[in-house]
């Protein structure tokens, strides 16, 4: 209901000419409901990167590394980015999040139960949807344009991933492989549009995120690799 009546006195008189209270009531709403999404996407991501971990056959200390950043280093670049001190080194729970996934992934492997690759998909495609719609969320609470919300979509979506498989040597699969920074940008310029309604926005612009993302994943959905196709109708 709050939310219903400050959007109609936004569209009546702008967001300026708002009282301060309801100005700050907008801004907790919406700072709410990132906060709920990066949650979800710590605790997802948390478990790809141990999953990664597993099968580059780490130790206990590369999986854990693996697992935190994973979860938390593309909103630790995000926050650098729009000039914020990251939400994971003041929410403390944020971190929390992250290393009781990390446990529980670690736990679960140790006891000799790999996990199958549809749960690392999914959990990776539910991140990548939650961090989208929160870097799209950001974007439009700093007052930035769309490209901004874009490209802070990707960037929170896609950071800890590549810091993930660089740590685990390899080629970022995003670069390659994967939707993740497709499904990023898609779910993040929905959320943009729908920003209006900050609930309805980041559940559907995360929705869009992870069912493009999770397409990838699954092989029905890829970008075209030009020249990859030539090359191999090239007779040697």
């Amino acid at each position: 209901m709050r939310i219903l009546v400050s959007r109609a006195l936004i569209a009546r008189v702008g967001w300026e000419r708002l009282p301060r209270g309801v100005r700050r009531l907008e801004a907790m709403d919406l700072l709410a409901l990132v906060a709920a999404a990066d949650r979800i996407g710590i605790v997802a991501f948390a478990l790809s990167g141990v999953a990664v971990g597993m099968r580059a056959r780490m130790d206990l200390f590369g999986l854990a590394a693996l697992g935190l950043v994973t979860a938390i280093g593309g909103g630790v670049m995000r926050d650098v980015v729009i000039g914020d001190v990251p939400r994971a080194f003041v929410t403390t729970d944020y971190l929390l999040f992250a290393i009781g996934a990390t446990v529980v992934g670690i736990l679960a492997g140790s006891r000799g139960w790999e996990s199958p690759e549809a749960i690392h998909r999914a959990a990776d495609a539910v991140g990548t949807g939650a961090f989208g719609a929160t870097g799209a969320l950001l974007a439009a609470q700093a007052g930035l344009g769309w490209p901004a919300a874009v490209l802070l979509g990707i960037l929170t979506a896609t950071g800890g991933g590549v810091i993930r498989d660089l740590l685990s040597d390899q080629v970022p699969r995003v670069l390659h492989s994967e939707m993740n920074a497709t499904a990023a940008a898609c779910g993040g310029a929905l959320t943009f549009i729908l920003r209006g309604d900050p609930t309805l926005a980041a559940v559907l612009g995360g929705a869009v995120g992870a069912i493009i993302s999770g397409l990838g994943h699954s092989g029905l959905l890829r970008l075209p690799k030009p020249g990859v196709q030539r090359d191999a109708d090239t007779p040697e």
